[in-house]
């Protein structure tokens, strides 16, 4: 993302419009709630917007301070991430002290919380002073899936602005006319993203993060025909793949910018530059581990929806499409010993692997214990 024009955000016009009239005008609320599905943009959104609150120009336009928000080391930009699984109320303490000192580069200063619906209610209560009473030229993001996760005290004090979801066309159509993806790549890519265009533009750029879900396929439809050691063996190396899941390379300017500050801002700028780039690697190993589950879970549905489909081969009950066309011998081959409530039962089974990575449990014993469940030893 370069922060260039509004024209990086896609498919979400509406919110747009919005946040480019209320610039235009003078009439910016000091706190938003972005809400929408996970992955149509709502992040990206809120950095370009934050581009545009710190620019001299007030529009996004790729000068230094656009870039300096895109790249994550704008002085006067406050990105608060969960630590773990949760935003801790000593991060929100450290963000209020950060507020309250004078803004280094630009005249306003903008606070994004990502996934907002992860601080805790000590958290939650301890923001909302600085909520009702922001410092003066001090703008809050908060970005979250639904206004319900968070405290009716937070969402009275936010004006929403909502997200919607993108089809798979829409999804399939900016990776060509976008991206330069061949129509059968680009096709394949949004039917597997399950709508999630933050998922599919990460796999069309780094097809090698796509590989996660492809081996959550390739274990699915091996499960009943390996071994337990052989698939205990396979969970291992899974767990070492993800593990060694790392953040693709970008630019990396921070020296420069570390150079033009004085010494203590130059190492405050630092400690958040590391702190983030440790956060980013976590989320993504998570990322990572949610695909592999999805891929499994993927093939599961495709084998439920084969025994009731009623219609064609390769098109599910009520004109339902299967994921995986690509996988249709073995999931016919598969869907003969795997019956409907087989099929709920392991895919049961996955959603509670989920929630448990969203607790932070180890991902070795996770996905030891998965195996085992899915192979019928657990009951």
């Amino acid at each position: 993302m370069e922060c260039s024009s509004w024209e990086e955000i896609y498919g979400q016009s509406r919110a747009v419009r919005f946040l480019a009239g209320v610039l235009s005008k003078g009439e910016v609320p000091h706190a938003l709630m972005f809400t929408g599905p996970r992955g149509v943009g709502k992040h990206s959104t809120a950095l370009l917007f934050a581009a545009a609150l710190l620019c001299p120009a007030g529009l996004p336009d790729a000068c230094p301070s656009c870039r300096k928000v895109a790249r994550g080391v704008h002085p006067d930009l406050h990105l608060v991430e969960a630590e773990g699984n949760q935003i801790l109320i000593a991060q929100i303490r450290e963000l209020e002290w950060d507020v309250n000192i004078k803004p280094k580069e630009s005249p306003r200063k903008v606070i994004i919380i990502d996934e907002a619906e992860r601080i805790n209610q000590d958290a939650a209560n301890a923001f909302l002073k600085t909520l009702e009473e922001p410092p003066p030229e001090t703008y809050m993001i908060l970005v979250v899936e639904s206004r319900e996760a968070l405290l009716p005290t937070v969402v009275s004090r936010c004006h929403e602005v909502r997200f919607s979801a993108l089809g798979k066309t829409d999804i399939e159509e900016f990776l060509v006319e976008r991206e330069g993806i061949e129509r059968v790549e680009a096709e394949r890519i949004a039917r597997l993203s399950g709508g999630i265009f933050g998922r599919a533009l990460l796999w069309a750029r780094n097809p090698e993060l796509a590989a996660h879900w492809t081996r959550g396929v390739e274990l699915a439809a091996s499960m009943r025909r390996f071994s337990l050691l052989s698939l205990l063996e396979k969970a291992a190396e899974e767990r070492e793949s993800l593990e060694d899941t790392a953040v693709p390379a970008g630019e990396n300017d921070l020296d420069l910018y570390v150079k033009a500050m004085d010494k203590r801002s130059g190492e405050q700028l630092r400690k958040r530059w590391e702190k983030r780039k440790k956060r980013e690697v976590l989320k993504l190993r998570r990322q990572a581990a949610l695909d592999l589950f999805d891929g499994m879970s993927s093939f599961y549905r495709d084998i439920m929806l084969l025994n009731l489909s009623e219609e064609e081969a390769g098109r599910a009950s009520r004109g339902v499409p299967l994921l995986n066309l690509e996988w249709m011998e073995e999931l016919e081959r598969e869907a003969l010993h795997i019956g409907t409530e087989e099929s709920k039962r392991r895919l049961e089974a996955l959603q509670r692997a989920r929630k448990a990575l969203e607790a932070n449990v180890d991902l070795g014993l996770l996905l030891d214990s998965l195996v085992l469940e899915l192979k019928g030893v657990m009951g």
